[in-house]
């Protein structure tokens, strides 16, 4: 269900809005959240280390993705676009 939603969302942002790229991070203890953004053609950018302070005292990585209008686009269509990320 979260899948679909994003995918409105998306399709909404880049399609009526015109959007050119968006972004979203998660936390690495919730893989959950990174299937549902690659699910969508989000491809995975970096990882900010320590970023986000837990009520228990931890630190937990947050992981970025993207996607660029274009690259929706072509997910849309059912042609992933092959990203080479970091070189």
């Amino acid at each position: 269900l979260m899948s679909e939603a994003v995918a409105g969302v998306f399709h909404y942002l880049f399609g009526q809005r015109g959007f050119r790229r968006i972004f979203s991070m998660h936390s690495a203890f919730n893989p959950a959240s990174g299937r549902v953004m690659e699910k969508n053609g989000m491809i995975r950018e970096g990882t900010l280390r320590g970023q986000m302070g837990l009520q228990d005292g931890r630190f937990s990585d947050l992981l970025v993705y993207g996607i660029l209008a274009e690259e929706w686009a072509d997910w849309e269509k059912g042609y992933p676009t092959e990203v080479n990320v970091g070189g």
